[in-house]
């Protein structure tokens, strides 16, 4: 089983997306263009995968902070 964290897309620049997580931020390749920055996404393999709500993203994200 994969867990994935949800970041925030801050960027676009042709098919790359910056993600900015918790704690580091990260570059991502865009299959799609249905997101936008400000999306909250899951990436697997380098490649951005799936967008959710904004609520979704801070509730899995607070449940990750607790872990620590």
């Amino acid at each position: 089983m994969c867990l994935a964290m949800p970041g925030k897309i801050i960027s676009i620049e042709n098919d790359t997306a910056v993600i900015q997580y918790p704690a580091e931020t990260r570059s991502a390749r865009l299959i799609s263009d249905e997101f936008k920055v400000g999306d909250y996404v899951f990436v697997q393999a380098g490649i951005v995968l799936d967008k959710i709500s904004r609520e979704e993203a801070e509730e899995s994200l607070e449940s990750w902070s607790s872990l620590k």
